[in-house]
């Protein structure tokens, strides 16, 4: 096993390695039907109270989709957050909560309690910056609607619905709380539960087993459709890289999309359940095109990984090897059909299940919000580089990298997208831990000057990273030297250091 910890810079006696990158101008592949943007729960209760979070090794129930959010009064903290958000272009996030905060107890609903106006500044920023929203109710944790056997236990949070018709109506006035009389035209997607069909998730029978989710997504689409919502369902949600569906899985009716998550994508042959990346690729361009041969968008709805620890503060899912890798996925995945990616997450604790946050918010120590904000490093500026740099529904153009040597596990790689009105940016993350000479040619080109922005192994674990754009590349082609594990975008996007990314176009 290689650890890119250990190598704090490239291999200097490796004489750089020569690819060519050609891009095709003259016609896309296709047109992304998403982004890329971070998960952002609103809620703040602890999901079990009788669980010792802090305890040593231990991963508490939920994992890490709660708390370090500032206070819904405190305009100077969620002002500081926002900050970051613009500066990280997110476009495309999957906005997280639980049932218990909108419905206590049968039909009776709270609309104006902390965690709900929370929501409400969270889906007011992203109406602000025209994102495209991934409502997902994680769980219900509500012990009304949990299977008898499981209600007064620590277990009714992973209770599927005991009465469907009670859990599609409460859902279904949520989503019409939020988009008619709230009128948050930015939520596109729902998510009925997290990670349903193990025996581990928050969709269990009464048995504690997987229960199916077909019957809850044609009740709640059926009770979407009676209140004229067009909000679409997707599924199925599910953690790792399994083949495309199985026989037996009857979604196809009551969805719009489909959906997984991934954390054990390795370099290296470091192995942890799923596979190489270049193993993802493969199998990721067989969920898209399961998905776009229905024509439905396939998503990554949660991305990271948890190969370096995940208990308590362990700092790996946001050390630099942890963000190169995240990287690298979401090149390979826009070269594989993936419509939309997102990070987990964009504000956490920390100290649950391993440092994910994109933006330190939590202070450890004193168990309390800091009172500063600032960029987690690593996954700040590697993942935000690629967010910050790209536009939503983006069309895909062909990009063949070639003089990758064929021994070796890493490779470079590289995606072009062109927005909608037109600007072209070229992602290149170079896995290897040598240099590479690069010489890049773009077919049907223009008389544009694009500009070079890079993250390099210089920036490891710092906060104070400032990408300028530098040089003048031409559009039609040019040379450069890209170093080892790094991140270099190419684009006519021409984004002062502290200047917000590119997003959507803002909601009217």
């Amino acid at each position: 096993m290689v650890l890119l910890g250990a190598a704090a810079q490239v291999l200097p006696a490796q004489k750089p390695v020569p690819i060519q990158i050609t891009i095709d101008g003259t016609k896309p592949v296709r047109t992304m039907q998403g982004g890329i943007g971070a998960s952002w729960h609103a809620i703040e209760t602890p999901i079990l109270r009788s669980v010792k979070i802090r305890t040593p090794g231990q991963v508490p129930p939920g994992g890490s989709a709660w708390g370090a959010n500032p206070h819904p009064d405190d305009d100077a903290g969620w002002a500081e957050v926002f900050r970051h958000a613009d500066w990280l272009g997110l476009d495309w996030c999957r906005v997280e909560l639980e049932q218990r905060m909108y419905e206590p107890e049968r039909r009776r609903f709270d609309w104006n309690n902390p965690e709900m106006r929370i929501l409400y500044r969270i889906l007011d920023w992203t109406e602000r910056r025209g994102v495209e929203v991934f409502l997902q109710q994680m769980w219900s944790n509500v012990d009304w609607n949990a299977h008898p056997e499981l209600r007064g236990t620590d277990r009714r949070v992973n209770s599927s619905p005991h009465s469907m018709d009670d859990f599609t109506y409460g859902l279904g006035e949520l989503v019409e709380h939020l988009s008619k009389r709230k009128g948050y035209r930015s939520i596109r997607w729902l998510g009925l539960t997290n990670e349903p069909g193990q025996n581990w998730s928050w969709w269990q029978g009464p048995d504690g087993k997987a229960a199916p989710l077909a019957p809850g997504l044609a009740a709640v689409r059926k009770e979407l459709d009676r209140r004229g919502l067009d909000v679409k369902l997707a599924a199925p949600d599910w953690s790792g890289l399994p083949e495309p569906v199985p026989a037996g899985y009857d979604w196809e009716p009551h969805i719009g999309a489909y959906d997984l998550h991934t954390y054990g994508v390795a370099f290296d042959g470091m192995g942890c359940g799923e596979m190489q990346l270049s193993g993802a690729e493969y199998r990721l361009w067989q969920w898209s095109g399961y998905a776009h041969d229905r024509r439905k968008p396939f998503f990554l709805s949660e991305l990271g990984t948890s190969l370096y620890g995940t208990h308590g503060r362990d700092p790996g899912p946001g050390i630099y090897d942890s963000a190169l890798k995240d990287a690298a996925l979401v090149v390979r995945g826009i070269r594989s059909g993936v419509d939309a990616f997102n990070r987990w997450s964009m504000l956490n604790r920390g100290d649950l299940d391993g440092q994910w946050q994109l933006v330190d918010t939590w202070d450890f120590d004193a168990n309390k919000l800091r009172g500063m904000f600032t960029p987690h490093p690593n996954s700040y500026y590697l993942y935000g580089l690629l967010s910050r740099l790209t536009a939503p529904h983006s069309e895909v153009l062909e990009t063949k990298v070639e003089g990758n040597p064929e021994e070796r596990e890493r490779s470079l790689i590289a995606a072009t997208l062109r927005s909608a009105d037109g600007h072209l940016t070229v992602m290149v993350v170079n896995e290897m831990y040598w240099n590479a000479d690069v010489t890049v040619q773009l077919t049907a080109a223009g008389k544009r000057t694009l500009r070079r922005y890079a993250v390099t192994p210089a920036a490891r674990d710092r906060a104070d990273v400032l990408i300028e754009p530098t040089g003048a590349y031409p559009e039609a082609g040019f040379s450069d030297r890209v170093p080892g594990l790094s991140v270099v975008v190419y684009s006519t996007y021409s984004l002062p250091p502290t200047a917000p990314g590119i997003a959507g176009k803002p909601r009217q």
